[in-house]
């Protein structure tokens, strides 16, 4: 082989939907024509290739920070709420007749798919528990509530109540009936 032939051919092996070109270069000497199969090429080497057009994005552009997750700022309990649903006159200790207790959480970045959920304890032992979501995103307060049946008394002694955001611990509070 010459050495003008070494030197100037290079191949490019592509596939391209299941068919192989293979390109030769020309040699400075003895130019050769591309080799390919039967099927037709889909753009020649040498051919300008179309420029892709360039287009600014309109309408608002996605937040690239990651969202925070929701959490619970305090838990309170009361007897009754304000009107934006905060704890109105929290509380620790209450009376074995009062009608409702809350449990009110003050939440930070809530959604509407937030699950929301507490384990109540009684002396230690398992009583009942409870699953929901915030009615809106973007939720500052959220309760749970307890309402006494009518003729009965709540049973006096120490509760507990373990909150959870999304299935993981969150906050705990305490309270009592005397």
């Amino acid at each position: 082989m010459s050495k003008n032939l070494i030197i100037g051919i290079v191949a490019v092996i592509v596939l391209a939907g299941g068919a192989i070109y293979v390109f030769q270069r020309p040699s400075a000497v003895n130019p050769a024509p591309v080799v390919q199969n039967s099927q037709p090429s889909p753009t020649s080497v040498t051919q300008n290739q179309p420029k892709p057009s360039t287009t600014k994005p309109t309408g608002t552009t996605l937040a690239t920070k990651p969202v925070a997750p929701a959490q619970i700022v305090s838990a309170q309990m009361s007897t009754a709420l304000a009107t934006n649903g905060a704890a109105l006159k929290p509380s620790a200790v209450f009376s074995p007749t009062s009608p409702t207790l809350y449990a009110v959480l003050t939440l930070k970045n809530a959604k509407q798919l937030t699950q929301l959920s507490y384990i109540r304890y009684y002396g230690g032992k398992y009583v009942d528990s409870k699953v929901s979501h915030p009615s809106k995103d973007g939720a500052v307060y959220f309760h749970f509530d307890w309402v006494l049946n009518a003729g009965k008394t709540r049973k006096i002694g120490n509760y507990s109540l373990v909150f959870y955001v999304d299935g993981k611990k969150a906050k705990t509070i305490n309270y009592s009936i005397r």
